[in-house]
């Protein structure tokens, strides 16, 4: 007995099909890089505020060397003795001195009379308040300043939400892209098949039903094009994190990119995300053109 199986009523593929494939899986890896790019700043940007928020500097100041050495001793005691303190480091005057070569000129340092600093490490579980903090090394001497890195705070906050904003733009320029691909291929195809669609029409098959075997054609090509593309992206993305685990964990001063469940879950949506959108780009832009022809 004769078996017979189910054949499409448009071409599968045609000549289109591999392009159109190839087209979406380098769409397809772009979206997965902006939302990588995204989710990557912003988990740089939680590090860096996590990072400046448990810890800040103190500037002693003083007429000479001998009353600065003063209110150091002053400042050290106040900050043994405050809670959620967790590391004390008082910057050595020749590591200081080294900071300020860069305006002042190599050993220029030496013949001005330069601040203390101290480096003060905050148990992030504790909380401590910064402001009390402040007021009493005040009480030593307006010269004793507490600096939070609140305006660096600030700036890398404000930069990080601005390289957010510019990977989301790029992932929707990019989904936008892929529709505007969709409608084209879509209309090409139906002009490709003109003679099958007017039988088709003869035979008495409603625009929807011709729109579900379209929609049904590029739902596989978007899949599997775009499936492509997250095998591509995976494979940069570990190439990233390999070269920045060889920089010794950073690079570009970006922390070191981990290939986890927090990057690897959102990445999958995005196959799906362009499958989607080029199903329903497809299948509107056909209903509208039959509707026009027929």
């Amino acid at each position: 007995m004769r078996r017979f199986s189910r054949a499409p009523l448009l071409p599968e593929a045609g000549q289109g099909g591999a392009p159109l494939t190839a087209v979406i899986a380098v769409i397809s890896s772009l979206a997965c890089l902006a939302l990588a790019a995204f989710i990557l700043i912003a988990s740089a940007s939680n590090a860096w505020t996590d990072e400046l928020k448990s810890s800040f500097t103190i500037q002693v100041k003083g007429v000479d060397a001998e009353e600065i050495g003063e209110r150091l001793k002053s400042a050290q005691e106040i900050l043994s003795s405050t809670p959620g303190v967790e590391n004390i480091k008082v910057v050595e005057s020749k590591d200081a001195a080294k900071l300020l070569e860069p305006w002042l000129g190599k050993g220029n340092a030496d013949a001005l009379n330069v601040p203390a600093l101290i480096e003060v490490k905050l148990n992030k579980e504790a909380q401590t308040d910064v402001a009390a903090l402040s007021e009493r090394l005040q009480s030593i001497s307006p010269g004793v300043i507490l600096d939070d890195h609140g305006g660096w705070n600030d700036r890398l906050a404000d930069a990080a939400r601005s390289g957010q904003a510019l990977a989301f733009a790029v992932f929707a320029l990019i989904m936008g892209a892929a529709c505007a691909i969709s409608i084209f291929a879509a209309r090409a195809g139906l002009s490709a098949n003109q003679e099958v669609v007017s039988l088709l029409h003869l035979v008495g098959a409603t625009d929807d039903f011709i729109a579900r075997e379209v929609q049904r054609r590029f739902t596989v090509i978007g899949l599997r094009g775009s499936m492509l593309g997250l095998l591509a992206a995976t494979f940069l993305l570990t190439l990233f994190s390999f070269a920045t685990r060889a920089r010794g964990g950073e690079g570009f001063f970006l922390p070191g990119l981990t290939i986890g469940p927090e990057l690897l879950i959102p990445l999958l949506s995005v196959p799906f995300a362009i499958c989607l959108v080029t199903a329903i780009a497809a299948r509107l832009t056909v209903l509208r053109t039959l509707r026009e022809t027929y």
